[in-house]
C-alpha cells in the first residue's frame, strides 16, 4: 500500500512536470512560430506587388569629409565644402605627377544620394600639360558649374595619361545651401 502511494505521487507529478512543458511550449514557442508565418506570408505578398523591393538598410551613411583618392592629383578651392545655391562654383585641380603631363582631365559632380550616382555635371578637358609652368588644371580654362538644388554632392577629378592606359582620381564631397 505505501509502494503503491508513492507511485501514484511519482505519477501525478510526472503529469504537472509535462503539462508545465506542454504550456511553456505553447506560450513560448506557439507565438514565435506563428509570428514566423504570419510574418513570410505578409511580407511575400507585399514583394510580390509590382515595384516594391526589400530596403532594410534605410539609413544614409554620413559621407566622409576631405579629399579620398590619389595622392598626387588634389583638387583645390573646395574651401569649407558648403556653397550657395544657383552661384558658380569654381573648382581647381593640381597634379603633382608628370607622367600625366597632356593627358586629358575629366571633372564630374554626381548626386550621391541616387543608385546609382546621378551625374549632374561633367566636363572634359582634352590635352592638359602642366609640367613646364607647374600649372593648376584645366589650363586657360575653369570649371565652374552652377546647381540649383540644395543637396550634398560629390566632385570626382580624373587625369589620364597621353595613351589613356593609366590614371589618378580625386574625390571630395560638397554641399549646396
Amino acid at each position: 500500500m505505501f509502494f503503491d502511494q508513492i507511485d501514484i505521487w511519482e505519477l501525478e507529478r510526472l503529469y504537472y512536470k509535462l503539462a508545465v512543458k506542454k504550456i511553456a511550449y505553447l506560450v513560448f514557442v506557439f507565438p514565435v512560430l506563428a509570428s514566423l508565418i504570419f510574418g513570410g506570408f505578409v511580407l511575400s505578398n507585399v514583394l510580390g506587388q509590382p515595384d516594391r523591393q526589400l530596403n532594410m538598410w534605410q539609413f544614409k551613411i554620413a559621407p566622409e569629409t576631405g579629399q579620398q583618392g590619389d595622392k598626387n592629383i588634389r583638387l583645390l578651392n573646395l574651401g569649407n565644402n558648403t556653397y550657395p545655391v544657383s552661384t558658380p562654383i569654381s573648382f581647381n585641380v593640381m597634379v603633382n605627377d608628370t607622367t600625366f603631363d597632356c593627358g586629358d582631365l575629366y571633372m564630374t559632380i554626381y548626386d550621391p544620394n541616387t543608385s546609382p550616382k546621378q551625374v549632374i555635371v561633367q566636363q572634359a578637358y582634352f590635352s592638359q600639360c602642366f609640367a613646364q609652368g607647374n600649372l593648376t588644371l584645366p589650363i586657360q580654362d575653369t570649371f565652374s558649374p552652377v546647381i540649383d538644388k540644395t543637396g550634398l554632392y560629390q566632385i570626382v577629378a580624373e587625369m589620364k595619361d597621353k595613351t589613356n592606359q593609366n590614371s589618378i582620381s580625386v574625390q571630395a564631397n560638397f554641399k549646396v545651401k
